[in-house]
């Protein structure tokens, strides 16, 4: 049925600035462009179908968006199984543990290291000459040193796997 732009108004239950605003799209169906009083010709049924094919690409544009959704999901989970994946083979340490064993391991340090003044000042006191003194230095710093490198952490017989953590 070819109508006016009032009567399609009434027909779709859309305004006519809606219609002049669609017009603008230069897909939209006009049989005859008209100015004034005689004023453009529609189809009623073209622009039905142009306002179905409208609603289906919208669904289609958002289909795009949800299968985007999907993929970048998918993409996540894969991420998150091979972590789980490298922390089983105890080739990656979760921070928190990380971060105990070290906490750890700095303190016992700390501690040995501010022990050698009172540990080796009564052997340096009868110490006959400066490289006996320095040879005490050097064997309590060894001591504490040695306790850091080999130290009581869960982790330290893997070596391998601290080098890998530090890269990640």
């Amino acid at each position: 049925m070819i109508v006016n732009k009032q009567q399609l108004a009434s027909i779709l239950g859309k305004s006519e600035e809606w219609l002049t605003q669609m017009q603008k799209d230069q897909t939209f169906p006009v049989l005859e462009r008209g100015r004034g009083r005689a004023g453009s010709k529609y189809e009623t049924q073209d622009v039905i179908t142009w306002m179905q094919t409208r609603q289906v690409e919208n669904l289609i544009g958002d289909k795009i968006d949800i299968e985007e959704a999907k993929r970048r999901k998918i993409a996540a989970e894969a991420a998150l199984a091979e972590v789980e994946l490298e922390t089983v083979q105890r080739k990656l340490i979760p921070a928190d543990q990380l971060e105990k064993e070290w906490s750890e391991l700095i303190m016992n340090c700390r501690a040995k290291l501010l022990s050698i003044p009172s540990k080796v000042s009564p052997e340096i006191f009868a110490a006959d000459d400066l490289t006996t003194v320095k040879v005490l230095l050097k064997q309590a710093l060894q001591e504490a040193l040695n306790e850091l490198s080999v130290g009581g952490s869960s982790f330290s017989e893997d070596s391998d796997a601290l080098s890998t953590t530090a890269g990640h």
